[in-house]
């Protein structure tokens, strides 16, 4: 009776780990970096940073930027661009209040920027070209929960682990969209270029019906650290000139070691 009492004890036991879900507040850390390399077979074109910053006063707030940058070597991608999104973090919601993207090109910028009115139940959408004119000034209304360019990587990252289909919003240049997230909870193994063993992760899988920097559209797929932390470790894209590998290269976590398959 004693063996089988442990038996059943050791079940539950797995059970509860197997299916663990981690709690935001885990996943997000004021001062973590991250950086990534963008490879086109084997070759590097270009790189992301990510930074993350908890907006003071505010424990659930966080002011997250992303630089996009082109390799400068190779003439036919010119990409740079600035993301900078506000997102409030509960439960596994992320819900962002302001987006800002900057774009650069041959010395002068484009400003595009969110601004998400909750209460008022719309979205003020602003967009000024690289010669200083309004291109874009909308309102967007709606009850809609919208995710922006930058947050949806957060809402990905912090719903990883999850198991079930879900079909995004997204706010895409100066219009809606959509996204297909198909999310996993089924341990996987991964490898990255820096670290030497597999690294016990989770999957997940879907299809972006628009097209964003690097020519992103269609189908992608990725793989987070199965931890508090759910790492972005890995993805892979489908852009116009075909597919491109994201890789984690370096980062900045405190006392984060990739957990082992």
């Amino acid at each position: 009776m004693n063996i089988l009492k442990y038996l059943f004890l050791f079940l539950v036991l797995l059970i509860l780990t197997g299916g663990k879900t981690f709690s935001q507040y885990e996943v997000f850390e004021d001062g973590e970096e991250l950086y990534y390399e963008v490879n086109y077979s084997f070759i590097n074109i270009g790189w992301i940073k990510f930074n993350t910053e908890r907006v003071s006063g505010k424990s659930n707030v966080y002011k997250c930027t992303a630089k996009m940058k082109s390799n400068d070597a190779l003439p036919f991608v010119d990409v740079d661009y600035e993301f900078i999104s506000e997102m409030e973090i509960k439960d596994l919601n992320v819900t962002p209040r302001k987006f800002t993207a900057y774009e650069y090109q041959k010395g002068k910028k484009s400003t595009l920027t969110y601004v998400f009115n909750y209460d008022s139940e719309f979205v003020s959408i602003k967009k000024i070209g690289f010669d200083g004119n309004i291109e874009a000034d909308k309102i967007v209304k709606s009850t809609t929960k919208f995710q922006d360019g930058l947050s949806i990587f957060y809402y990905a990252r912090v719903n990883s682990g999850l198991s079930e289909p879900r079909n995004v919003p997204v706010l895409m240049h100066v219009d809606t969209a959509l996204m297909k997230i198909n999310f996993n909870n089924q341990k996987t193994n991964v490898e990255i270029g820096e670290i030497d063993y597999d690294i016990n992760s989770v999957r997940l899988d879907g299809f972006s019906y628009f097209t964003a920097v690097f020519g992103l559209t269609g189908k992608f797929e990725g793989w987070f650290s199965n931890d508090n932390a759910k790492m972005p470790l890995k993805a892979k894209l489908q852009v116009k000139i075909g597919n491109v590998t994201v890789e984690l290269s370096q980062w900045k976590r405190k006392n984060w070691t990739a957990p082992k398959y």
